[in-house]
């Protein structure tokens, strides 16, 4: 049981850096609409228009990363087997 926990964080921990790296990696808080500017062809003002799109932030890398530290220190609370 201590080694699925410690390979189940390890892999959790990799998962949630790809995620967060490969998502756009964002130095802010996650955002779910992300800000695009648009020139409006009648008036020629640029306009912000929002695009639905998931940016994975640092408080995801964050709790993320806590979940897996949790799950390796969870792993110490059980005994080993004995060698036989």
């Amino acid at each position: 049981m201590r080694t699925k926990l410690r390979v189940a964080a390890i892999l959790l921990a990799l998962t949630v850096l790809a995620v967060w790296f490969f998502g756009g990696p964002n130095y802010g808080w996650t955002k779910t609409s992300v800000p695009h500017k648009v020139k409006d062809p009648v008036t020629e003002l640029e306009v912000d228009v929002y695009e639905n799109r998931f940016v994975p932030g640092i408080d995801f890398l964050g709790a993320g990363l806590a979940a897996a530290g949790l799950m390796a220190v969870g792993s110490f609370f059980f005994r080993k087997r004995p060698q036989t």
